[in-house]
């Protein structure tokens, strides 16, 4: 009995027939009408599951067919939430929940939605919770708030409610500590969610304990199991004694090279350019076969499929893969004979790819180099000139191939975000030395051109073979979310034209012609906002962001699992042996949407624990005066960014006069006093007040409103 299989076949009757009863269910599936209450269990555990609803009558239906949905409940800022609607290839749907339909859901829930009220036009579904069907967070972080006889602990993400901890259950927690909770009890409409702090984590003040908190809260793993390093062991030893197989391409004659960021230590792309005597180009990206290594299913390999991703904290990397692969073995070291997998093409003036291989091949780095030499002798640099004068006039090559590539691409309408990315570099000591942009010269740009053709070439091998892969997907927007950013643009002049008919190229112009008034920061930031989010799926939809058919991710298997699905994939293509079903369909579809969630959770992770540190940057200059630009409001909020691009804020609550934020013209107003208006992009002096570290939130006031007193 395969129960997956047979639901999915339910199911399918179940939009035929919108009814049935436990005996055509029991019929449809050629069960056994012996097994009468065995049947019966099952069938109640897809109800309770929320894929299956039963009516008065006692039969089954689908839940949709009678206005329920199911999804994940996200509440923001404990004032509303929305519950995530997960449909087959396609991207989730947002259904808006007020704090009054809650009905005791938490943060992270699977429940059951009923639709109030129905989409209309621009405007999206409203809905209550009518069924918890799951707790997905068993254990919570937050604040301890201890009284004489009882404490609560108040979320540091809220999940709509505080927690009631007895003090026998505190683990002599002290007062204002940030831990850990267990729930024993999940709460009631007469009671609050009930635990036990099971983990002290210190004092909220210091950001290594909110750091090692938001690891824990996220369930991001730091360690490898025994077994796992078992298995690291043994590859080491059997790599010292291995001969590379002959029938890999011997690439170590290239001047191939490595370019990553300083600080890099998991190199898994090397490049290397060479112009051919009939004026195209010869492009080799050459990534880690970590494949040859990793074996599917192996406990390591299930590891990294758990982990689905590194991840990149602002004191910390945690790997998908321990450091002796990830730095070791796999990575692409200097003037070391490696094993990897190489995409060939041949790209003409145009930036058309003529030709393209992909084959297993060994490579021998001749230099690893950083983007900033890169760009230095890109520059005219003489001194460093000479030190890579073996591979300088290759590098001229590079930026020629770059520049033709990212022009085919511009042609096409890929919309290029230059939305500046903070750096915080920090002392040995963990305190920040310095905020700074992550920058993006000619030796980022070239890498990132030369990666998206790898990843075009192997996404379209693929696709005319007809066999089950993993893609990199990024669908139109929707007509609803262009329709609201619309509204926005019109501020400074923009409007998308055709909402029946949304091409990149259409964002694109907005934004070039958005940098030549200053104000391209803020056009970016609510184009991107509107645009759908990336993620991985079994059918082919194309990136619309990069205006490409066909798109995968095949260029980082040491830090994406997805990478490392794919090289299996193509591995097996290319083998002379292919195994018939290497890895199943269902199994891929499962791999998707798991690695899209951990990505998700990775880069909200990634972003908060840079907010930590900003916090604390900022926390020793209260009363400092900084140079912002207005980028967004709230009901209550006006929102800045300093010159460094540190996110602030204004409660309009606690000025003297009587502000309110006015939707139809995206502007905050003094109803006192009817000159002043705040707009998006007006340059403002700000003072620092305070910051948080419970709601990470820093907040100023304008300079101007203190000067009128």
């Amino acid at each position: 009995m395969n129960l997956e299989r047979d639901l999915e076949k339910l199911k399918e009757a179940l939009k035929k027939k919108n009814y049935l009863s436990l005996d055509e269910a029991t019929k449809i599936l050629e069960w056994s009408t012996k097994n009468r209450k065995s049947n019966k269990a099952i069938i109640m555990s897809w109800v309770d599951e929320g894929e299956l609803s039963i009516v008065k009558s006692g039969k089954i239906t689908l839940p949709e067919q009678i206005g329920f949905l199911k999804g994940t409940f996200s509440v923001i800022k404990d004032r509303f939430a929305f519950v995530d609607i997960e449909k087959k290839d396609e991207e989730k749907e947002g259904i808006f929940i007020p704090k009054s339909a809650f009905n005791n859901a938490l943060d992270g829930d699977t429940v059951l939605v009923k639709i109030t009220k129905e989409k209309n036009g621009d405007k999206g579904a409203e809905g209550e919770v009518a069924k918890i069907i799951s707790h997905e967070k068993k254990v919570i972080i937050g604040i301890l708030q201890k009284n004489k006889n009882f404490s609560f602990v108040v979320p540091t993400r809220s999940i709509g409610k505080d927690i009631y901890v007895p003090n026998e259950m505190i683990m002599g927690a002290e007062n204002q500590d940030l831990v850990a909770v267990e729930i024993t009890f999940w709460g009631d409409d007469s009671r609050k969610p009930e635990g036990k702090v099971i983990k002290i984590l210190g004092s909220i003040t210091d950001t290594k304990n909110m750091i090692d908190a938001l690891i824990f809260r996220e369930g991001l793993k730091t360690e490898f199991s025994t077994e796992a390093m078992l298995e690291v062991k043994k590859m080491l030893e059997d790599s010292e004694k291995e001969k590379w197989e002959v029938t890999r391409k011997d690439l170590t004659k290239l001047p191939i090279i490595t370019i990553d960021g300083d600080d890099a230590k998991d190199l898994d792309d090397a490049v290397y350019v060479e112009k051919l005597e009939n004026g195209n180009y010869k492009l080799i990206v050459a990534i880690a076969d970590v494949s040859h290594y990793v074996k599917l299913n192996s406990k390591l390999d299930l590891e990294a499929r758990e982990r689905g991703n590194s991840v990149y904290l602002v004191d910390r990397v945690l790997p998908m893969f321990p450091k002796e692969i990830s730095n070791g073995i796999c990575s692409l070291n200097e003037r070391e004979d490696k094993l990897t997998f190489s995409c060939e093409a041949e790209i003409d003036l145009n930036g058309n790819v003529v030709n393209a291989d992909i084959y297993k091949s060994v490579i021998n780095s001749v230099h690893r180099m950083t983007y900033g030499d890169v760009n230095k002798i890109l520059d005219g640099d003489e001194k460093l000139s000479q030190v890579y004068s073996d591979i300088k006039d290759m590098l001229f090559e590079m930026q020629e191939l770059s520049k033709i590539l990212r022009n085919k691409k511009y042609k096409r309408g890929s919309i290029d975000f230059e939305l500046p990315e903070i750096k915080v570099s920090l002392n040995e000591d963990g305190t920040v030395a310095e905020i700074g942009q992550r920058e993006r010269g000619e030796g980022e740009k070239i890498i990132e051109d030369f990666m998206i053709v790898a990843n075009e070439v192997v996404a379209e091998r693929i696709f005319w073979l007809e066999i089950p892969s993993i893609y990199r997907t990024h669908e139109k927007p929707t007509r609803e979310s262009i329709a609201s950013l619309n509204e926005t643009l019109a501020k400074f002049g923009y409007k998308i034209p055709n909402l029946d008919n949304i091409h990149p190229k259409q964002f694109q112009e907005i934004i070039e012609n958005s940098r030549k008034k200053e104000i391209n920061m803020l056009v970016h930031k609510m184009i991107l906002m509107a645009l759908k989010q990336a993620r991985y799926t079994v059918g082919n939809v194309g990136h619309f962001g990069l205006a490409s058919k066909f798109y995968t991710h095949f260029t980082s298997p040491i830090r994406r699992y997805s990478d490392l699905m794919v090289h299996r994939i193509l591995n097996n293509i290319i083998s002379e042996k292919p195994k018939k079903n290497l890895i199943y369909e269902d199994e891929l579809v499962e791999i998707c949407s798991h690695i899209s969630k951990t990505e998700r959770i990775a880069m909200k992770a990634e972003e908060e624990s840079i907010r930590i540190k900003l916090v604390e940057y900022m926390s020793d200059k209260i009363g400092e005066v900084f140079e912002a630009v207005v980028s967004g409001f709230s009901q209550r909020k006006v929102f800045f960014e300093t010159a460094e691009n540190i996110e602030c804020s204004w409660d309009v609550t606690t000025a003297e006069h009587y502000y309110e934020f006015d939707e139809t013209n995206y502007v905050m107003v003094d109803r006192d006093n009817k000159k002043k208006v705040y707009n998006l992009g007006d340059k403002v002096e700000v003072i620092l007040q305070k910051t948080d570290f419970y709601t990470l939130e820093i907040s100023v006031s304008p300079v101007e409103l203190l000067e009128d007193k």
